[in-house]
């Protein structure tokens, strides 16, 4: 995609994302459980960004947390609404993201955070930009002791040798957006984060402004993956080879 299609499709997702910000009355349903929900506007949303996805790229296939996930060469990873339990208990910390991969190579990834009307994207080789803006300073390099990084509590229980992990940095943060702690990372917010319930519509978008931030990640499984997957997002890879240790 060339930069006009890509400034005019970061338009079409600041339209579709608005909506969200006047929403009072929301339907939620549970999908696995009270910690798995999905609401109207998470599937509405999606429907929305499929319909403008075809109009660029109608050659693609869609992989979406909502709708059917078809893998091929030339497809687009979407979730609707990254963080749908912030969405639902504090309308903020949620982000409508993007990944379009062709043959098999992730490019553009775009992370929208609506109510902060901050437009992260990035496209491989290109650079990272927050909204017009494109990200130049560098990943801080810091020593482990020096580090605060991000998990849920699902994943500190699943790996409790994190808790050994946590005793040795500065501290812990849970924000409930994958993407956006992602964003975090990349920008050298955060010193890393890890989950181990990541589907690829939770990450791609997020990972490829990581790694144009010159970040590093790792899965555990197919990067592609629709099922839970292993994800962890850093400056360098000799801090996801210490986590590992944890694993």
């Amino acid at each position: 995609m060339d930069t006009k299609e890509i400034k005019e499709l970061l338009q079409k997702v600041r339209e579709i994302g608005e909506p969200l910000k006047q929403v009072k009355d929301l339907h939620i349903q549970s999908k696995n459980g009270i910690q798995d929900l999905v609401t109207d506007m998470d599937k509405d949303t999606e429907r929305k960004l499929r319909e403008v996805l075809q109009t660029f790229t109608p050659e693609c296939t869609f992989i979406g947390e909502e709708g059917d996930q078809i893998i091929s060469d030339s497809m687009w990873i979407i979730d609707p609404i990254d963080g749908t339990t912030n969405f639902i208990n504090a309308q903020e910390g949620y982000a409508i993201c993007l990944a379009y991969v062709k043959e098999k190579d992730p490019l553009l990834g775009i992370v929208y955070d609506v109510i902060e009307d901050k437009m992260y994207w990035a496209y491989k080789g290109r650079g990272a930009f927050i909204n017009d803006k494109k990200v130049e300073q560098a990943l801080p390099k810091r020593p482990l002791s020096q580090c605060v990084w991000e998990a849920s509590l699902n994943t500190l229980l699943v790996f409790p040798k994190l808790v050994d992990l946590f005793k040795q940095t500065r501290g812990h943060r849970s924000r409930g957006c994958c993407s956006l702690s992602i964003i975090s990372t990349a920008l050298g917010k955060t010193d890393f984060y890890l989950t181990e319930q990541a589907k690829c519509w939770d990450y791609a978008a997020a990972d490829i402004f990581l790694k144009e931030c010159q970040g590093v990640s790792w899965c555990k499984k197919d990067y592609f993956s629709c099922e839970s997957n292993l994800y962890i997002a850093a400056h360098v890879q000799e801090m996801i080879e210490t986590i590992k240790e944890y694993l």
